[in-house]
């Protein structure tokens, strides 16, 4: 039986049809998947009615978070989308911001998993990433037979409970 330490998936059943399917929106789409868990399991965030009402869709969450993180649709480093969590956070009166780590957060990841918190992850394809470099939502992680970590991620092209290795990882992005 495989051991996993963190969330539980059934959190991230609810997120599974927030996908990306306007090209490189990751970042954004990331974004919206860590602050609506905050939102919906957590206390440190509370969104207008306008941007999302707990446990609902995040179409109009992502649409504005892209303001924020992603205004001309390009892809993004691990600080652009910290820091366009935290200026969304400031701008909705939010005592919380983002941090990142722009290489490796391989620790930092699992500590924060550890304390039930999902972090957004990067990955990167010189890594050996079959996505190429892309943001997902990492919220569980175990420990492979070889010793390898393997986090369980909500990847926003469509799969909720997708596992990718850690040694993908180039960055990350959460919360304190």
């Amino acid at each position: 039986m495989t051991t996993w330490y963190g969330i539980d998936a059934s959190r991230f059943y609810q997120y599974r049809n927030w996908t990306n399917t306007k090209g490189n929106l990751c970042g954004s789409y990331a974004a919206a998947v860590l602050i609506a868990y905050y939102q919906d399991y957590r206390t440190e965030i509370t969104l207008p009615a306008y941007l999302r009402q707990p446990f609902a869709d995040g179409e109009n969450l992502v649409a504005y978070l892209r303001l924020f993180i992603q205004p001309l649709g390009y892809s993004t480093i691990a600080c652009q989308v910290s820091l366009g969590i935290s200026r969304f956070c400031q701008y909705h009166q939010q005592k919380i911001w983002a941090r990142s780590t722009p290489i490796g957060g391989i620790t930092r990841a699992i500590k924060r998993i550890d304390q039930h918190k999902p972090v957004i992850v990067g990955l990167n394809r010189f890594l050996g990433s079959t996505y190429g470099n892309h943001w997902v939502v990492a919220y569980a992680y175990r420990i492979d037979e070889n010793g390898a970590y393997i986090f369980r991620v909500h990847d926003n092209w469509g799969a909720y409970q997708k596992e990718v290795p850690a040694n993908w990882i180039l960055g990350t992005v959460s919360f304190p």
